[in-house]
């Protein structure tokens, strides 16, 4: 290897926790690198079309926000942009959803990242990483010219399937606590000539019926949403799903060939029983299918199901969680357990600190949590959170090489963070 480089702190995952983390690292003043193996940020939002925030707002009919610091900056940057960001409750579970725009959204995230002070690299794959006793030392990329080197003080792992912590050879979890089944994959598409109204959950699952009544082929889950604004007359749909056994090749070919099909199906099902989508046209899908759960990291902290659920509060706390748990079980169904209206779950500073390494923090979808509780903690909203304290965190250690949950709680604060 011909190239190497030198940081304070090394991200993986250009995701809504990625972008987070490396805006708050390098805020925090340290020397910073955000490596993204897709050709955008905005991880599935952008690369998978799941085009809407969710975990900014508690539930309720007059529901309060929970994400302040880089979450806030990211729906100012959409505002400007003319996207709608006023919090809507869904008339079918009453949580809180904002859409928007990811041809947009990729702008934005350019913009931001190009403003800071770090260091961004696209079509980047993370292939092996460097450890030595309880610290890693280095992480091995891959790109179109070769392998090269980033070395670090720090490193945090957003890249949602916790692929820098497996590759440190570390020990994750997987699934539900009794038989390790994680929540469906699903692969998003997107419709056009929509009617310019609000679609319903009842809706789409009479129409699906409806399709499998008439044999339809490769229809199984009957729950979902259309991400669309009322007025809009393009949507997105996600109801294709599958279970996820691996994240090797083989598994993730196979899940993208089988949703592809079924993608097909449920947009013949949209178009022949949902009223006024006669004329609707099938626009694209993907390109990636949305994972929702995979590998979570084990840390200094598990924050469980029954914490979320009766909102425990707790004094190492670096944000809030307000996602109600939304399950999307192996046997084709969807749980919601809800959260009490106008209220939260705190997020402790041991959820995002691998365990048994000294300078290794996660973030996003695959935090210290059991499986109820990353049904809650995965949604991006959320994310944001989590990416923004762990870049605070990281940052810190890298430039003073302590752990101090107070400094990095008034840090935060510093940064508009809502602990």
């Amino acid at each position: 290897m011909n190239r190497s480089v030198s940081y304070d702190v090394a991200i993986v995952g250009g995701g809504a926790a990625g972008i987070a983390a490396t805006l708050a690292a390098a805020k925090t003043g340290a020397k910073t690198i955000l490596i993204e193996r897709e050709s955008a940020l905005g991880g599935q939002g952008i690369n998978s079309q799941v085009a809407a925030y969710c975990g900014f707002y508690t539930r309720g009919k007059k529901p309060d926000k929970v994400v302040g610091g880089v979450g806030q900056l990211v729906l100012k940057k959409m505002s400007e942009a003319g996207m709608d960001i006023t919090p809507h409750p869904s008339a079918s579970t009453g949580n809180v959803s904002i859409k928007f725009d990811p041809e947009i959204m990729k702008i934005i995230f350019d913009e931001l990242l190009l403003k800071s002070k770090a260091d961004l690299v696209l079509h980047t794959s993370l292939v092996n990483v460097k450890k030595e006793g309880k610290n890693i030392q280095s992480l091995i990329c891959s790109d179109d010219d070769g392998l090269f080197e980033v070395k670090a003080k720090s490193f945090i792992d957003t890249s949602g399937n916790g692929n820098l912590i497996h590759l440190a050879g570390l020990k994750t979890n997987w699934g539900d606590e009794t038989n390790h089944f994680v929540q469906q994959a699903s692969l998003v598409f997107r419709l056009g000539n929509l009617p310019a109204r609000d679609i319903s959950m009842s809706e789409i699952t009479v129409a699906v019926k409806k399709g499998k009544e008439d044999k339809i082929p490769y229809l199984t889950k009957e729950k979902g949403v259309f991400i669309k604004n009322k007025q809009d007359t393009i949507g997105f749909l996600t109801l294709p799903s599958v279970d996820l056994e691996s994240l090797n090749s083989v598994a993730l070919t196979n899940a993208e060939i089988e949703l592809r099909k079924k993608a097909q199906s449920y947009f013949l099902v949209v178009k022949k029983y949902i009223k006024g989508c006669k004329d609707v046209v099938f626009l694209s899908s993907g390109p990636l299918l949305g994972i929702r759960e995979s590998r979570r990291m084990i840390g200094d902290v598990t924050l469980t199901g029954n914490d979320i659920l009766n909102t425990v509060k707790r004094g190492d706390s670096i944000g809030r969680a307000a996602w109600s748990p939304e399950i999307h079980h192996s046997n084709d169904q969807v749980e919601y357990k809800h959260m009490p209206d106008n209220d939260y779950a705190d997020i402790p500073l041991g959820t995002l600190k691998v365990a048994n390494i000294n300078n290794l923090w996660g973030a996003g979808r695959l935090i210290s949590v059991d499986h109820t509780a990353q049904a809650s903690v995965r949604v991006m909203g959320t994310s944001y959170i989590t990416g923004q304290a762990a870049g605070v965190a990281a940052s810190l250690q890298s430039l003073t090489g302590k752990v101090i949950t107070k400094k990095i709680q008034e840090e935060l604060i510093t940064q508009d963070a809502l602990l």
